[in-house]
């Protein structure tokens, strides 16, 4: 499939469909925010939180005026626990519950023509934090797209 929307307008419909599809995944019931393109303090966000932060790509051109966007999102789950041994399984369990998420519709609904996961982070400590975890999933939106 060949789009030819204004890319403002897929990168909109690609960011509603992945919140509506980690929204509803009953997997996913304990998180308490999704955040994108939001400043927040990090001390002060409800968790377990998924905070979804673009990431830069490289439109592939194709012959015949068409490209393919690969759009990347890192999806960061955040924990907080006093236990930190707690907190970063938690954090690691939750980001690979999202990443299971994500792949069970490889086209979400038809929006974009693959959905491919390109990273796994283990959990880490948030900084000094130690009461604060977190763990991520990146993944690849494909769209192609006439330019």
């Amino acid at each position: 499939m060949i789009r030819q929307k204004p890319l403002k307008d897929i990168h909109k419909e690609i960011r509603a469909k992945i919140r509506e599809v980690l929204e509803q995944a009953p997997e996913l019931g304990e998180i308490k925010r999704i955040v994108y393109g939001e400043k927040v303090r990090v001390g002060t966000l409800q968790t377990p939180a998924i905070w979804i932060v673009p990431e830069s790509y490289a439109p592939n051109l194709l012959g015949g005026h068409t490209a393919d966007h690969d759009i990347r999102f890192n999806f960061v789950v955040f924990v907080k626990d006093p236990d930190p041994e707690q907190g970063l399984e938690k954090a690691h369990d939750l980001a690979l519950t999202v990443y299971d998420v994500l792949v069970q519709d490889r086209t979400l609904g038809g929006v974009v023509s693959d959905v491919r996961p390109t990273q796994v982070d283990p959990a880490y400590e948030m900084g000094n934090n130690t009461q604060v975890c977190w763990s991520a999933v990146q993944f690849d939106f494909r769209v192609k797209r006439r330019e």
